[in-house]
């Protein structure tokens, strides 16, 4: 029986949108990295520039934008024991500091190799991304995605073409039809392709939530178009939640259908711990019976003070112990102004026991956005109680998007300390802001929306 997605990869589907080209460096056990490498992807395209895995550029000041206009990447070649000849990509940036132009060139003889154009909605949504090829002389297009999104901010259709006869052919595409609460809580999405050849789409799987009183999930169902019909797969329950405006569990139970028997059986079972950085631990327990569970891995993923990844452990349990499956960690440095100047990417030798090089990236030529100052939100904007010892509630009405706000918590330093996603439902945000794991101290609250920027004082005692 195939095995379902869980929960943590789940979430990072429902609030990311992915490219055609998002990959599964590590399938089977490691599924939370699958979405980690969209969400990197992802993260990429919509402007928040890091390396390899992920890492994002900080230091951003309370009215500017610091972002990396070049970029460099090399791999390490095993053979030569060196880093090889590598790329070099330049960007251009809108106002908002979205990559509207990417620029490939080969690092030795800057020779052009492809140049990436994008385009924005009014939210800041990416619409359309066309890669085009150098051909010795000028640039030609090669391939295009288009994406399309719902009210509240999911991506609902992404159409791939490639270029042909100086013209655009379809290659295919994916698209989702989304049902939300009157809370704007998504309570299903069903998933079709489609067909180039035919131009019909056609059903893949379907998801269905259930939302509990607190208008958060509870159960998730799983299920596959077969024969003509949607098809148990599989489901999680009892979800428990340690973040539901970030979509982060703390644990839950997953269950496989047995078409045999027409019932859920028990698979498996999720717990995971969170630190204020957003290092976090999980442990994969196999469900034996209704009160026996066995470990079966854990995965580790520790964040250094800026919130990027260092490090990423896999474990089986073997023989009642953990026993390292794979691991990652990457080794940053920082300009004085805390942007990412370089950063080396190495994976876990398992017949050595020790770490090997694999990506080398350094940042450049940095620019600074103004940012545009949402002033008229700004002054709507309160923050109750303020000064407080442990939570504030941010309000905020009159948005034109719905869905995620990206938002940080900034120190007196300029240093981004958490981040954070807050959800607008009908144009309002009223969440609470969590300041209980930070120093005593000023900072500064703020929120990206597709007006402008708002910022706001709190004083944590």
């Amino acid at each position: 029986m195939k095995q379902f997605v869980p929960i943590a990869l789940t979430a990072a589907l429902l609030t990311a949108s992915f490219g055609s080209f998002a990959q599964c460096k590590h399938p089977a056990k490691g599924l939370k990295i699958h979405a980690a490498q969209q969400q990197r992807q992802h993260n990429r395209l919509e402007g928040r520039q890091g390396t390899h895995s992920g890492v994002a550029a900080r230091g951003l000041q309370a009215t500017a934008v610091t972002l990396p206009g070049r970029r460099v990447d090399h791999y390490w070649d095993d053979q030569t024991n060196r880093w090889g000849d590598g790329s070099i990509e330049t960007y251009s940036y809108n106002a908002q500091g979205k990559p509207t132009q990417i620029i490939n060139t080969d690092s030795v003889t800057n020779t052009p190799r492809s140049k990436d154009l994008l385009a924005y909605n009014g939210q800041g949504r990416i619409t359309q991304r066309v890669q085009q090829s150098w051909n010795g002389s000028a640039y030609e297009n090669s391939y295009r995605d288009l994406y399309t999104y719902d009210a509240q901010g999911q991506r609902i259709q992404t159409i791939y073409s490639y270029w042909s006869s100086n013209a655009w052919v379809l290659g295919g595409g994916y698209r989702s039809v989304n049902t939300y609460n009157s809370a704007g809580v998504l309570t299903s999405e069903t998933e079709e392709s489609l067909d180039p050849t035919t131009s019909i789409w056609e059903p893949e799987y379907r998801v269905l939530y259930t939302v509990n009183s607190n208008n958060q999930w509870s159960e998730i169902v799983f299920q596959e178009w077969e024969n003509g019909a949607y098809v148990n797969e599989g489901r999680e329950r009892n979800i428990v939640w340690h973040d539901w405006a970030k979509r982060l569990p703390t644990s839950s139970e997953s269950q496989e259908w047995d078409a045999a028997t027409t019932s859920w059986d028990n698979a498996y079972r999720y717990s995971t711990t969170y630190q204020p950085n957003g290092s976090n631990v999980t442990i994969t327990q196999r469900v034996l019976s209704a009160n026996i569970l066995v470990n079966d891995d854990r995965h580790t993923y520790t964040n250094d003070n800026f919130g990027n990844e260092v490090l990423h452990l896999g474990e089986n349990w073997v023989n009642n112990a953990w026993v390292t499956d794979h691991a990652y960690r990457q080794l940053i440095s920082y300009t004085a102004t805390n942007e990412v100047r370089r950063s080396v990417e190495q994976e876990y030798n398992t017949t050595t026991t020790r770490y090997d090089n694999s990506y080398l990236t350094t940042f450049g030529n940095f620019v600074t956005l103004a940012a545009r100052r949402a002033t008229g939100l700004e002054a709507a904007t309160s923050l109750y109680p303020n000064p407080t010892l442990t939570t504030t509630t941010v309000t905020v009405s009159g948005l034109r998007e719905q869905g995620a706000v990206q938002a940080e918590v900034v120190n007196t330093l300029g240093q981004v300390v958490e981040t954070l996603t807050l959800r607008a439902q009908q144009g309002t945000i009223s969440q609470q802001v969590n300041l209980a794991a930070l120093p005593s101290g000023v900072y500064t609250l703020r929120l990206h929306t597709a007006e402008g920027t708002i910022a706001k004082r709190v004083v944590k005692n």
